[in-house]
């Protein structure tokens, strides 16, 4: 919406149109039917508050840092494929095939994100993203680097003496550095994922009916656009000046290209929408214990399009469902292996660990190592250590040693 506001600003050849009738939404369902009455009240009663998302926050600065349509085009690639902890998922090469430019300039448009704030956003690597703090606060010393760089492990596990070793310096030289890198943040865009106050407006709207999902694409929020006729007129005018034809050439054709993507962005959305609630639906319906396994790849897949494309469209985008808004990322699941050889959505495996959680003993709670056979003998879910322990703080639950009551 900010970039259809700037060039509504800047293209006299691009107008609002206001609206003859009031707004409708495109409505559709799984199988076909009619908008439901009654939509305009449920929509406005289904804002909801959230924090201005890390890629929010990231196009932002890049409109006030980018120079050129192509440079900003770039960026948005980039920063579409930044996950929530700020790190860039996709190679220099998957950002730079899909808009036939050299991975030069891809890693050139890189480097100016990763002058943004949160300070860090959009490394590769945990060294890179300290490395980037420590150009941000003018840090020059070229020991502190070779740490970050060669012995983040150790810093980790407090192996001073495999540093002193490394470096060959003796440790009060070491310790003050240490010091200062463990101050450091290696998940810069954690910050931007919880709430604050913010008014949002869902963007898809399922309800249902009958026995069928409706789905609603809410397009409120974007102006109804279109070609200025003076100045197309003008184009068409011999007797207009050479220069000035040239300008609103120019302009005409920024106009038509902003116009085709809003209508390339409206049907992406449609399909990824469609395809989700297809495969989601008991989700939809009830609640994300639902939910099957299946991700941006496997979408992608079926629906012929590039996965990049798929997580920026989905970015950001929050449904109301039957049962309350959703973010609609919420509504892809990494899948995890059963005994058997089926496979079960991570959220299904995380709501197990909740459900043993919340019965056990809280004078012996449940330790990870406790939750993995549990999980194994009652419902078949092999699981490693490090997941049980990245779900259960993904829940907010505190290890066992925490959650012990005297």
């Amino acid at each position: 919406k900010n970039l259809i506001e700037t060039e509504l600003e800047t293209n006299p050849l691009l107008e609002e149109i206001p609206p003859k009738d009031p707004p409708k939404k495109t409505s559709d369902t799984l199988p076909r039917s009619s908008s439901s009455s009654g939509q305009d009240v449920d929509f406005r009663l289904s804002q909801m508050t959230k924090k201005e998302s890390l890629q929010d926050m990231l196009l932002r600065q890049l409109g006030m840092f980018t120079n050129t349509d192509e440079d900003f085009k770039i960026g948005q690639e980039i920063i579409g494929n930044i996950d929530e902890n700020g790190y860039l998922k996709a190679s220099i090469e998957e950002i730079a095939n899909p808009l036939n430019i050299t991975p030069e300039k891809a890693e050139n448009v890189l480097k100016i994100i990763q002058q943004f704030e949160p300070s860090g956003v959009a490394a590769r690597t945990i060294p890179e993203c300290l490395l980037i703090q420590l150009d941000a606060a003018g840090e020059k010393d070229p020991l502190i680097r070779k740490i970050v760089e060669n012995h983040l492990d150790d810093v980790a596990k407090k192996n001073y003496s495999q540093i002193v070793k490394g470096l060959k310096e003796p440790l009060e030289k070491i310790e003050p550095l240490i010091k200062r890198i463990v101050k450091l943040d290696p998940k810069p865009g954690r910050n931007y994922t919880t709430d604050e106050t913010q008014r949002v407006i869902p963007d898809i709207i399922i309800n249902e009916k009958d026995e069928n999902l409706e789905i609603t694409i809410n397009n409120e929020d974007i102006p109804n656009l279109g070609i200025n006729k003076l100045y197309q007129d003008m184009l068409k005018d011999n007797g207009t000046d050479p220069q000035a034809k040239e300008f609103i050439s120019n302009k005409l054709q920024k106009a038509m290209e902003l116009l085709r993507a809003i209508s390339k962005r409206q049907t992406t959305l449609r399909r990824i929408v469609e395809t989700l609630v297809e495969i989601q639906q008991e989700a939809f319906r009830t609640d994300l214990s639902h939910l099957k396994p299946f991700t941006f790849a496997e979408l992608a897949q079926k629906i012929d399009m590039h996965e990049s494309t798929v997580c920026r469209a989905v970015m950001n985008k929050y449904v109301k469902a039957p049962y309350g808004v959703v973010a609609l990322k919420d509504f892809f699941s990494s899948s995890i292996q059963l005994q058997n050889g089926q496979s079960v959505s991570s959220s299904h495996a995380k709501k197990l660990i909740k459900e043993l959680i919340e019965q056990e003993d809280k004078k012996q709670p449940l330790s990870d190592e406790d939750i993995i056979k549990l999980l194994l003998e009652k419902n078949g879910l092999k699981i490693a250590r490090r997941t049980v322990a990245k779900y259960r703080e993904g829940l907010r639950l505190l290890s066992s040693t925490y959650r012990k009551e005297r």
